[in-house]
């Protein structure tokens, strides 16, 4: 198996082993639904105790059964929808009528048809079927990077679903990788668990032999295929989470499965710990002994132990941090204490599968011990003085609007350090208010009509940004000493560190970056791919029109499930975590134009409605780009202007 320094032939194999590298980061858009996440925000509407209200429910019902539509159209791959098209077809059978009738008629056969169709993705059927569509849309050197974002998503996504751990050091993803790479150890044992060969066979294997097994690719994805028709293996895990800003009266406590150490009280030598606390938790390992002398050792902060016996988990990390977070919950409820206190550090420690995986604990750290960053916190200041001077250079300044549009930017504030349930209330009250002030029309119109072909531009140019900075910066796997030396000449030229940590694009230099890098990365390489779709939408009036269809589609999609969750959330409805992540985003850009143009219109003293059609004057660019011999002529210089223009709070900046 090559070490990490060596080059690795890009191959169908090798790229499906980079498509399951990093399987918590989703390659498809976080707007869009998963085929899984549509179909269980569908159920959530269909499982809707609520009376039937004829005002919210039709409109809430459409706006799901799109997204499980376009989910199933595009989120799904042809030999997964033959495994599924029973159920694909009795959900429609039973939704057609329901549909055509206005929602208001008997909805317990669609749940019914629908919850066997969920209960039908648990299936190993359907998991190998993923796999297959995965492999045959990557052995096709021509397929755009996103025909297969929603295929990798959705194998990944079956798989959790299955009961495979997908965390960092996963298993079952090491075993698929090293068969891929035809590593010799990962073949015998994959072959063991198959019961091609005896357990004794592959205790023989050298596990430090670099040698390769000798299979060809096709027999590689074979072999793997056959592996995802065994059942997800059972087994308990142990999951660390940590509290900041927390105490308690005792040193150790134990609640059920989950178990509580005071840390500054927890020894930071592995034994001592071991032998301090052992039996204060159940079901204790070698390995916690280790962990928990690792874990932060300062007062105010609570370590949590949980311990989840053998069965299947999707995902054992989310289980326990779910399990221990509502407990803590309702405590701090009936306690009377404060959001600020007892609150859940990022990170994790996961023993499971006879390993341990980790990531990062991030805890608040106190003002004195906090790095300043002078550069970018004096650009606060600098953005208070070059207001001050517009505001106090201009007679006609509307101080009672002034006033109005200062308070919805402190809702908008307000809203960026909150959950994604909470931001996007806020981010749509400002909204409401903003469109109120030019008309009685509904808000989702107001936005539609202003602020629909900036977003198309912003989304265009969010697009071209990232595919060249994953291109210049991204791992260099799939890439000879050659290739990555043109590549680092490439990005001296066209990326800018002045700014540094925060690396940006040098304006005029795109366009030729976008030429060379083409030519650097090879076939069977997931960024070749992305290059290739923008080269082609930058290039031709076609493949542009299509692009801008698809991003018309998912405005659409997108405002139809901020409506429905924004009013599921004022009325008591269904709001699933994944509906809400999936517009947070949208709504926190939307909003942050909204009190950009609020702030412009008191400060020059025009109608709201001016300060909209100048900023949608301004930055629609698509009759421009029409009218363009090739929209990147317009593209590369509007995404990477020279010399910058004053900002616009952009959310995805790159």
């Amino acid at each position: 198996m090559p070490g990490w320094d060596e080059t690795v032939a890009a191959t169908t194999a090798s790229e499906v082993s980079r498509a399951l590298r990093d399987p918590a980061r989703r390659w498809l858009d976080l707007a869009v639904p998963s085929f899984p996440a549509a179909a269980e925000e569908l159920m959530a509407w269909l499982d809707d105790p609520r009376a039937f209200d004829k005002e919210f429910h039709p409109a809430a019902f459409n706006s799901a059964m799109q997204d499980y539509d376009h989910a199933a159209k595009q989120g799904l791959g042809t030999k997964a929808k033959n495994v599924l098209s029973a159920e694909l077809a009795h959900v429609q059978r039973v939704l057609t009528p329901l549909r055509a009738g206005g929602w208001s008629g008997d909805r317990a056969p669609a749940t019914s048809a629908l919850r066997a169709l969920l209960g039908k993705l648990d299936d190993h059927t359907v998991l190998r079927a993923a796999w297959r569509d995965l492999w045959s849309k990557i052995d096709k050197k021509q397929t755009s990077a996103e025909a297969i974002a929603p295929l990798r998503d959705v194998f990944l996504e079956l798989a959790r679903r299955a009961g495979h751990s997908l965390e960092f050091g996963s298993d079952f993803i090491a075993i698929l990788q090293g068969v891929l790479a035809d590593d010799s150890s990962a073949v015998t044992a994959m072959k063991a668990a198959l019961g091609d060969i005896l357990p004794v066979e592959a205790g023989r294997q050298d596990k430090d032999s670099p040698a390769a097994a000798g299979l060809t690719i096709d027999e590689r994805n074979a072999l793997c295929e056959r592996f995802l028709a065994l059942p997800a293996p059972t087994s308990w895990h142990v999951v660390w989470l940590v509290y900041e800003r927390a105490s308690m009266p005792v040193i150790f406590a134990e609640l059920g499965d989950i178990s509580f150490f005071s840390s500054e009280y927890v020894p930071d030598d592995a034994q001592a710990a071991s032998a301090k606390c052992s039996s204060y938790a159940r079901n204790w390992t070698t390995t916690d002994g280790k962990v928990l002398a690792e874990m932060p050792h300062r007062q105010g902060v609570v370590n949590v132990r949980v311990f989840l016996p053998a069965r299947l988990y999707a995902d054992p990390v989310t289980v326990a941090r779910d399990h221990v977070d509502a407990l803590v919950a309702v405590g701090k409820f009936h306690a009377g204490i404060g959001h600020g206190d007892w609150h859940l550090a990022e990170g994790h420690t996961h023993i499971g599968h006879g390993s341990s995986s980790e990531r990062y604990f991030r805890l608040g750290a106190d003002a004195a011990q906090q790095h300043v960053d002078h550069k970018r916190r004096s650009v606060v200041f600098s953005a208070m003085e070059a207001f001050w001077k517009q505001k106090d250079g201009s007679p006609s300044v509307d101080e009672d609007r002034l006033a109005e549009a200062v308070e919805l930017l402190r809702w908008w504030q307000a809203a960026q350090e909150q959950a994604p349930l909470a931001r996007v209330i806020a981010d749509v009250r400002v909204i409401e208010t903003a469109s109120s002030r030019i008309g009685p029309g509904k808000w989702q119109q107001h936005l539609t009509m202003f602020l629909k072909p900036v977003w198309i531009v912003h989304s265009m140019h969010g697009h071209l940004r990232d595919t060249l900075h994953e291109a210049l910066g991204g791992a260099s796997d799939g890439l000879g000493p050659q290739a990555r030396e043109r590549r680092q000449a490439v990005a001296a030229v066209t990326r800018r560190t002045d700014d540094f940590p925060w690396i940006g694009l040098v304006p005029g230099t795109t366009q030729a970056a976008l030429t060379e890098l083409l030519d650097i990365y090879p076939e069977h390489h997931h960024t070749r791919r992305r290059l290739r779709t923008l080269a082609s939408r930058l290039g031709n009036h076609d493949a542009f029109n299509e692009w801008r269809a698809s991003l018309d589609t998912r405005w659409t999609h997108l405002l139809d499930r901020l409506v429905r969750t924004r009013n599921a959330i004022t009325h008591g409805g269904p709001a699933t975590g994944g509906a809400v992540r999936s517009v947070a985003l949208f709504a926190s850009q939307l909003s942050a134009w909204e009190v950009q143009l609020a702030l412009e219109a008191a400060l020059k003293n025009i109608s709201h409605e001016a300060a909209h059609q100048d900023f949608k004057a301004d930055n629609d660019l698509l009759s421009t780009i029409h009218n363009a011999a090739t929209p990147g002529d317009v593209l590369h210089d509007s995404a990477v202007p020279s010399p910058p223009p004053r900002r616009l709070p952009l959310l995805q900046d790159g």
